[in-house]
């Protein structure tokens, strides 16, 4: 009796047992499933003691949570009318009352200087007449109403919280409801809104369309293996190896975001792979055995090369641990655990329940899928020249597209123009200007609340102001200058070049209770903050922004400038996103094809598997390029994912083609006969798989969008190079 028998016969054998066992592990996925989250911050892609990571927790210990939710309040006859002010004010209350909400800033909340110099004030807005008349000189008060008067911004800024991740959505949504109870024309912007917005299409509606692609994938399994029961065979083997996923990843106390909530899709595919070969292969075997003879006969003629699948795709996501980002040595390592999970449960419910002939698919040697396969074989044995021909041509069209590959992230692109949040955000740059604060550290060891400093920053704000990028600045230096502008009587007001003049000048605005100088210097006196107003942009664009800002200050001898808070944490993912393609890609490449040689024992083997393999790769990433798709923080683990799954196909064909080569010598017998014997499954496979992922591409998030339109692509040009060009290649060898 052959290993695989003795397994089969071992399976059917404690069959009781091992459902018992099964049963309590799914008990305990069930419930460890069910601490998954979802979890969209940037966080999540940095190491602990990522650089960039230390340094913004240091600027949210030193300034607060730098997390504020723009609130844009409108109005078509002004704003700054009693009315207008009372509406920004109703707004501001509101929010002002939501838990979590750390403090609320608008322009009847600001703290403005006013008076002479025997008689100064801090204090909010008095009237419609005199925020009119600060919106003039004050850059305070200009950096928080449109230019046409029709928008003011209210900002909410989030309390500093551990667990702010876990808590943003809910906040969120208190604070839209409070707002919108008082303002139903509010629009709601920033980063935490972009977030939330995300975590909702990555739960709600990315659930709705993959739920539709199940559905899709049901109908055709139904369809293309004719009978239900090995429809409801094949779902409950995937089913369960997700569920099982799925506790493991919560019971590590894990959240699920926009690149681990494909896992679940992942093990889809390899567990409907799986379990389609099983299957076929003992509704082929001879019906006048014994059940158990048709099930040693069919699955013990595919177990090792499904195992080996397994085994070689599971290494292929643990290349994914190399990568620096911690999200993404996530998806590798749980991804690998579901897959064997996955063959696993294959193995023994497709054993067990392939022993009735009702769970076998109906077999039919005159149907299309037979007449598609023997099609394929008759092409690759008559024309393997034009064959090869035209997939190098291929080949060449697809590095012609993978060359206009962006590396770039932009969050709030993920969602489609007509999502609510990124309507809102349109809205607000469009009637308001550039609303997101990029943030600035002015670091000096001798002092910030020296003249030269402050001066140096005032002309620093001057020329940003000045670039259409910015929309305003703000920074102590403004509250000096105004300072002065009323002290002086002056028309506009200027950083004193004495010392005891600017000292005189913080003094008295610190004096009055209602000034909050921290959030403009630190307690040691070191670091100063300039927050700039720029649009929303991609993670590049920020960085380009960032450096060209930076290369405008001019600031005294032993002072530097550090870009801070949240963005340029969002710019360092670029770096991390091409690491992680790079390092995870050749990893996974040499894993699996090293693999392949020791499974054959043979560098022809080898040979034959890169070039089919990487077709499909280079057609994905063609396609990426082609249509504008960019390498990002959804898309960055394409190339190595595409390698682990079309790997497997490629596998099926070789190990078959060995077993056939032993009975035929006319290559294109042997050619023929294994397009004829794996091809079945293959193409079932394939278009099960494509046509429901395909769905996806009604998501309303762009990257589960993408990555089902990706997948489908990578999943066809597989099956097309497993049938067609390796046949095509073993026949030109051959020959020669």
């Amino acid at each position: 009796m052959t290993a695989s028998a003795r397994i089969i016969a071992g399976i059917v054998r404690f069959r009781m047992v091992l459902i018992a066992v099964m049963a309590v592990m799914t008990g305990l996925a069930v419930l460890g499933s069910a601490k998954v989250g979802v979890d969209n911050a940037v966080e999540v892609w940095f190491p602990g003691d990522d650089p960039a990571l230390v340094a913004y927790h240091g600027f949210l210990d030193t300034f607060g949570n730098d997390e504020v939710v723009v609130i844009g309040v409108h109005s078509t006859d002004g704003i700054l009318t009693e009315d207008g002010l009372r509406q920004i004010a109703a707004v501001g209350e509101a929010a002002e009352q939501v838990t979590g909400i750390a403090r609320v800033r608008s322009i009847v909340t600001e703290p403005f200087v006013r008076g002479s110099l025997n008689s100064l004030e801090v204090a909010p807005i008095q009237g419609a007449q005199e925020a009119t008349a600060l919106l003039g000189v004050d850059p305070l008060a200009s950096a928080l109403v449109s230019e046409d008067q029709r928008t003011a911004l209210v900002l909410a800024e989030m309390e500093a919280m551990g667990d702010i991740d876990a808590r943003r959505d809910g906040i969120l949504a208190d604070l839209r409801d409070a707002v919108l109870a008082v303002d139903p024309g509010s629009s709601f912007a920033g980063i935490g809104v972009v977030y939330a917005a995300l975590n909702q299409a990555s739960t709600v509606d990315a659930a709705i369309v993959i739920g539709a692609s199940y559905l899709l994938i049901l109908v055709l399994a139904r369809l293309l293996l004719g009978r239900w029961r090995p429809v409801v065979l094949t779902l409950t083997v995937v089913g369960l190896g997700a569920v099982w996923l799925l506790g493991l990843y919560g019971a590590s106390g894990r959240d699920i975001n926009m690149v681990t909530m494909v896992m679940p899709t992942l093990v889809l595919v390899i567990g409907v792979s799986d379990c389609v070969h099983m299957l076929v292969h003992v509704a082929a075997t001879p019906r006048e055995l014994a059940p158990l003879e048709r099930v040693k006969a069919g699955v013990g003629a595919v177990i090792w090369p499904c195992l080996f699948n397994t085994l070689t795709t599971a290494m292929g996501f643990l290349a994914l641990a190399s990568a620096p980002m911690p999200v993404i040595q996530d998806l590798g390592i749980f991804c690998a655990l579901g897959l064997v999970a996955a063959f696993v449960v294959s193995l023994l419910l497709c054993t067990l329940f392939a022993m009735s002939a009702s769970c076998l698919p109906v077999i039919s040697s005159t149907g299309w899928i037979q007449r598609v396969v023997d099609a394929m074989a008759r092409l690759a044995v008559r024309h393997p020249g034009r064959v090869l021909v035209v997939s190098g041509f291929v080949t060449l069209l697809s590095i012609l597209g993978m060359t206009r590959i962006e590396v770039d992230t932009y969050s709030i692109d993920f969602l489609f123009p007509d999502h609510p949040a990124r309507v809102d955000s349109d809205r607000l740059e469009a009637e308001f200007g550039p609303y997101t604060p990029l943030e600035f550290v002015v670091h000096s060891e001798d002092g910030v609340r020296r003249p030269e400093v402050l001066q140096a920053v005032a002309s620093w704000q001057d020329i940003m102001e000045s670039d259409p990028r910015v929309g305003w600045t703000r920074s102590v230096s403004d509250v000096v200058e105004n300072l002065d502008r009323i002290m002086s009587g002056n028309t506009e007001g200027r950083v004193p070049d004495e010392a005891a003049s600017l000292d005189q000048i913080l003094f008295l605005f610190e004096a009055d209770a209602d000034a909050n100088i921290d959030r403009f210097i630190d307690p040691t006196d070191t670091q100063l903050r300039v927050t700039v107003g720029v649009p929303m942009t991609s993670a590049k664009v920020f960085g380009e922004t960032i450096a060209s800002l930076e290369a405008m200050a001019d600031l005294p001898a032993g002072s530097r400038i550090e870009a801070a808070g949240y963005i340029p944490l969002y710019v360092r993912i670029m770096d991390h996103i091409v690491e992680s393609q790079l390092s995870s890609f050749a990893i996974a490449f040499v894993v699996i094809f090293s693999l392949i040689g020791l499974l054959f024992r043979s560098f022809r083997m080898v040979v034959l598997a890169i070039p089919a393999n990487l077709l499909p790769v280079c057609v994905t990433l063609g396609v990426m390029g082609a249509a504008g798709i960019r390498l990002d923080v959804a898309t960055v683990t394409i190339a190595a994912i595409v390698l682990g799954l079309v790997v497997d196909d490629t596998t099926q064909f070789l190990y078959r083609y060995r077993v056939m080569s032993e009975r035929h010598e006319d290559i294109s017998v042997v050619v023929v006969e294994t397009v004829k014997s794996v091809g079945r499954p293959m193409l079932i496979t394939t278009v099960i798989l494509a046509g429901g992922f395909s769905v996806l591409a009604l998501a309303a998030i762009k990257s589960v969008a993408y990555f089902g339109i990706l997948l489908a692509i990578a999943l066809t040009s597989a099956v097309l190079a497993d049938l067609i060009v390796i046949p095509a290649l073993l026949v030109t060898m051959g020959r020669r």
